[in-house]
């Protein structure tokens, strides 16, 4: 990969990501590695993106790389499909936003902003456009099935998707369950209803709000297994499709997220503007997909825990994923009012997430206690992802740590060991600077384990 091969030359500071794309010698590394065909993408200014997208150079023909490519604008001439994806993109920010989220939003257009990735902010998620390179990379093809064992808000899924790949997406929390079935469900949807949707946008905000109450905090009700009789969206949108009902929902809990931190705005004010950039984001990603004549791939979405998978033995091509950044977000409080009003037991999820559960007396044995029971939670989910990978395929980690809420752990180094025990060796590894959450993290690992392939009499052996 890049970051070894040009090593001594870019020194330092260059391999902890922070080299400006304007800077002579980052030019100077585009040119010698690239020919004047493969042009990449504008905003690419940091080593990663160069050695990922190298990494796509050397693993893609043309045609691949113009049909699945994540770091290039052209390809002798061509413009790839992610640019023209992007390109037709709208804003997924708000006119009144805050100016350093517009600004955020404009510098990442390739990197985040298209497709359905953008539909319901959440905190710690990875790139799309980095994983779609990272699949390119471990040599995932269309018709493939790629694992995301801790799908969060659908990342893997929606990406693999868009590249034809197949996803099995499993996830813990109900709540990331709705919206990894709502965003995959809607790559591919019939737009035709959207401007009544728009034009009667008040009345199906009126759909759910009989069930505002839910959204009262009431710890003794959902301690104590209370259950909220679910709300039947085949009945309050019959002439929509389950995917179409979802993003519905999704939008209305996203009002309520962005109501609570906006003063003097309520969930019924922010719906309408929300709902025409769900609408308006799925619309266009619907608009280039019969354009490029993408041939989508296949999302299931399974509630379920990463750490007991309910999977055959080598049955997938590939895994992606990021465990919850627990140590430096709280998802569980992060996501409580839309947690609530789906009737979920708060408390006893919390218990049961990754990097969450653990105690102590003091600050230090509580982080003794976390620490412990993460690795321990992730040395089985990567004994799972290692019998459910093929022979000879790769299992992705992407994680970042705050050693200050670690007792000074790398989380890193720690999965790196219990890869190497569990039979999946670390091959390579890429270090990326964390955006926009800098306050909690400053780097972030792409570890590549890779499953050994297997020999005639059917041990396993290294490459």
């Amino acid at each position: 990969m890049v970051q070894t091969d040009l090593q001594r030359s870019f020194a330092e500071r260059a391999l902890r990501g922070k080299l400006s794309h304007s800077q002579a010698v980052f030019r100077g590394a585009v040119q010698e590695l690239f020919p004047p065909s493969h042009v990449l993408l504008p905003q690419i200014n940091q080593i990663y993106e160069l050695d990922l997208a190298y990494g796509e150079y050397r693993s893609l023909d043309v045609e691949s790389l113009i049909q699945r490519g994540a770091y290039f604008w052209s390809v002798n001439g061509a413009p790839t499909h992610h640019f023209r994806i992007c390109v037709n993109a709208p804003d997924q920010v708000n006119a009144s936003a805050r100016q350093d989220r517009k600004n955020f939003f404009a510098a990442n257009v390739f990197a985040v902003g298209y497709a359905t990735h953008g539909l319901f902010p959440y905190r710690g998620k990875f790139h799309p456009q980095m994983i779609k390179a990272v699949m390119n990379l471990i040599g995932l093809k269309p018709g493939d099935i790629v694992l995301d064992p801790m799908a969060g808000c659908g990342t893997t899924a929606i990406e693999a998707n868009i590249m034809g790949i197949n996803a099995l997406a499993y996830e813990l929390s109900p709540f990331a369950c709705l919206m990894t079935r709502a965003k995959v469900g809607v790559l591919d949807t019939d737009c035709s209803d959207f401007p009544r949707l728009l034009k009667h946008a008040d009345a199906v905000y009126e759909r759910f709000a009989p069930y505002e109450k839910r959204l009262i905090v009431q710890p003794t009700l959902f301690q104590s297994g209370g259950e909220v009789t679910p709300i039947d969206l085949a009945e309050a949108f019959p002439r929509l499709s389950p995917a179409m009902r979802e993003l519905l929902l999704l939008c209305y809990l996203d009002s309520v997220g962005y109501a609570a931190r906006r003063a003097r705005k309520t969930p019924r004010d922010l719906f309408p503007d929300l709902l025409s950039r769900y609408l308006a984001a799925v619309s266009a990603f619907n608009t280039s997909q019969v354009e490029l004549a993408l041939k989508l791939g296949h999302s299931q979405v399974i509630g379920g825990d990463a750490r007991s998978l309910q999977l055959a033995d080598a049955s997938v091509d590939g895994v992606v994923f990021s465990p919850p950044y627990s140590f430096a977000i709280d998802y569980v409080e992060n996501d409580r009012p839309q947690l609530q009003f789906l009737g979920v037991d708060v408390e006893g999820l919390k218990q049961n997430m990754v990097g969450l559960s653990g105690g102590g007396k003091t600050r230090e044995q509580l982080i003794e206690s976390r620490v412990g029971n993460y690795f321990s939670d992730m040395e089985s989910i990567l004994r799972h992802c290692q019998r459910v990978l093929r022979p000879g395929r790769f299992c992705v980690v992407v994680v970042g740590s705050n050693t200050n809420q670690t007792g000074g752990v790398s989380l890193e180094d720690g999965l790196v060991q219990i890869g190497s025990k569990v039979g999946m060796p670390l091959e390579f590894q890429i270090m990326r600077e964390i955006e926009g959450i800098r306050n909690t993290m400053r780097d972030e690992f792409l570890l590549f384990f890779r499953k050994p392939e297997t020999g005639k009499g059917g041990e396993a052996r290294g490459r």
